[in-house]
């Protein structure tokens, strides 16, 4: 019978937080990161950035100051 080590992972996506799921050999933790609350905080951060980034761009596009 052969053992699976397993390893407690950082989490991908936000720092200073560990994955509650353990890597074994042969499992990729990515597979259930869909479904990680870590995961959906990351992007509607992500979603949320992207939208200020385009509305900053749009206002410059217009000549209008940043204040």
């Amino acid at each position: 019978m052969v053992e699976a080590k397993s390893k407690v992972l950082s989490c991908l996506f936000l720092p200073d937080v560990l994955c509650s799921y353990r890597k074994t050999e042969g499992f990729y933790v990515m597979d259930r990161c869909a479904k990680c609350p870590h995961y959906i905080r990351f992007m509607a951060d992500m979603e949320e950035e992207e939208e200020r980034f385009f509305e900053e761009v749009e206002r410059l596009r217009r000549g209008e100051s940043l204040g």
